[in-house]
C-alpha cells in the first residue's frame, strides 16, 4: 500500500511538473523567429536599384533596362517569406489592370547552411551584401566558354 501511494504521488508530481514545463512553452518554441541573414532577408519587401552584367573581360554594363525593359517591371517588389516562398508583386507603377501589390510570380528560396548563397527559383546567387537596407546578389556562370557575372542590388 505504501509503495502504491509513493508511485501515485511520484506520478502526480511528475504530471504537475510536466504540465508546468509545457505551459511555459509558447508558440515561439514551435515556430522560432528567423535569425541572422534570414531575419534581414524576410524583414520586408525589396526592389531592384541596380543590375549590371559583365561578359568575359568586358566592362560591367547597366543591364537593368535590358532585363526589365518596362519601367513598370523595374519597380516590382520581392518579398521573401519565412516559409521559403518569394513573392514578386507589382510596384507603385502597375503593368496590368490589377494595380499595385498584385502578385505576378511566386518562387521558392533557400539559403545554404552558411547563408553565403541564396537559391531562388533554382538559381544560386552569392550573397555579396545583406543588411537591413541593402541586398546585393551575384550570379556567375559560363556560357560558350565565356564567364557571365550579373550583380543585382536591391533596397528595402
Amino acid at each position: 500500500m505504501k509503495f502504491r501511494i509513493s508511485v501515485l504521488r511520484a506520478s502526480a508530481l511528475l504530471l504537475v511538473g510536466a504540465t508546468a514545463v509545457l505551459s511555459a512553452c509558447d508558440e515561439t518554441a514551435e515556430n522560432p523567429s528567423p535569425s541572422g541573414k534570414t531575419q534581414l532577408l524576410t524583414a520586408g519587401p525589396w526592389h531592384i536599384t541596380a543590375y549590371t552584367r559583365t561578359t568575359g573581360n568586358g566592362p560591367a554594363t547597366n543591364y537593368l533596362t535590358t532585363e526589365f525593359p518596362r519601367s513598370c517591371e523595374r519597380d516590382d517588389r520581392y518579398t521573401f517569406k519565412i516559409n521559403g516562398v518569394q513573392e514578386r508583386t507589382e510596384g507603385p507603377t502597375s503593368c496590368g489592370s490589377g494595380g499595385s501589390a498584385t502578385v505576378v510570380g511566386t518562387y521558392t528560396w533557400d539559403f545554404n547552411s552558411s547563408q553565403t548563397q541564396l537559391t531562388v527559383a533554382g538559381i544560386t546567387f552569392d550573397v555579396v551584401q545583406l543588411s537591413d537596407s541593402t541586398l546585393q546578389l551575384r550570379w556567375t556562370r559560363t556560357s560558350g566558354g565565356v564567364t557571365i557575372v550579373d550583380n543585382v542590388t536591391y533596397a528595402n
